[in-house]
């Protein structure tokens, strides 16, 4: 196969004859697939730009979603007093969360089936966090809500613009953690005094403000482009977290006053 070169045009080169060093144009014809990578720090700026709006996006709906369905839950007597008379509802709400995460792991890539298991999860956690949230005075539930929104969106804008690797704190944060669910557990038989179980809310919620670091790094540098639900399963419950932990450190200082 011959290249001619026509008067008053550029050069003309085969595609696997390009030169060395020149730039590529917006009209190279390089299909859109080579802008793909493995994962989406290796992307092009516009896909990485179009999987952060999907998974933001995602992540709104569902914290909107679990603000409707708790306020529903907080703000009406007849639903609270059935639920108290049908407590099988509350261990069907975590089981049935425990169910759909896991499913949309194992079906993250699928879609549509990807999405309706994103929200079955979110439907079953906002049931069961609602119910957690419905007998909380409102001064304190706001407080804690408007903290933990304050606190995610300044860590998330610290974690997208700093050069600090803090995925290599997963591990160490990791033990913390372990070793916090195993004081949860030792206090629900032994209660701890008031202040242990301040200094535990206040590490619980530490933990979990350092996780929303670690997860906000870990989608522009471990996720593949199919990954927007996982991304969105472990931001969300680093939030629901942190604000757990936020709430019940409020709620202790309050009972104590």
């Amino acid at each position: 196969m011959s290249y001619t070169q026509l008067p008053d045009q550029p050069p003309s080169y085969p595609p696997d004859q390009q030169q060395e060093g020149s730039p590529r144009q917006a009209g190279d014809n390089i299909p859109d697939d080579f802008k793909y990578s493995v994962n989406v720090a290796s992307c092009d700026l516009s896909i990485r730009q179009l999987f952060i709006r999907k998974v933001y996006t995602l992540l709104t709906i569902q914290l909107m979603l679990t603000t409707i369905v708790g306020f529903i839950i907080h703000s009406s007597e007849p639903i609270k007093l059935w639920v108290l008379d049908h407590t099988w509802t509350l261990i069907l709400g975590f089981i049935g969360s425990i169910g759909f995460m896991i499913a949309a792991f194992f079906k993250s890539r699928n879609y549509p089936i990807n999405l309706i298991l994103l929200g079955g999860f979110t439907l079953f956690e906002s049931f069961t966090l609602g119910f957690a949230c419905a007998f909380i005075e409102n001064g304190i539930l706001l407080k804690a809500i408007l903290l933990t929104l304050i606190i995610f969106i300044g860590l998330t804008i610290f974690a997208f613009q700093t050069k600090y690797d803090f995925v290599s704190w997963q591990g160490g944060v990791g033990c913390v953690l372990w070793g916090l669910i195993g004081f949860g557990f030792i206090n629900i038989f032994l209660p701890f005094n008031s202040m242990v179980e301040n200094v535990y809310s206040f590490l619980g919620a530490i933990v979990f403000a350092i996780y929303i670091l670690i997860d906000t790094q870990n989608i522009m540098k471990n996720c593949h482009l199919d990954d927007e639900v996982i991304a969105c399963i472990q931001l969300y419950l680093d939030i629901i977290n942190l604000f757990l932990f936020i709430l019940r450190l409020l709620s202790n200082n309050s009972n104590d006053n």
